[in-house]
């Protein structure tokens, strides 16, 4: 099963991008958003329209609900 993890990371991953990278893209901390790609965080809706937006990607391909 997908999880929003393992999708933050296989995205950032395909961009070539760090965790800082997309953190300041969030206007957050790096350490902020390594605590969603290890599951011991989950990012607020607002939060997640942005990474859907940077990512170009739905939000239920962002959560696992759908493969695009």
């Amino acid at each position: 099963m997908i999880t929003l993890a393992s999708r933050l990371k296989e995205l950032r991953l395909s961009k070539e991008w760090t965790q800082k990278q997309i953190a300041e893209q969030l206007n957050i901390t790096r350490e902020a958003y390594a605590l969603y790609e290890t599951e011991k965080n989950k990012p607020p809706i607002d939060t997640l329209i942005k990474i859907a937006d940077i990512y170009h990607v739905s939000l239920d391909y962002l959560t696992g609900r759908y493969k695009e």
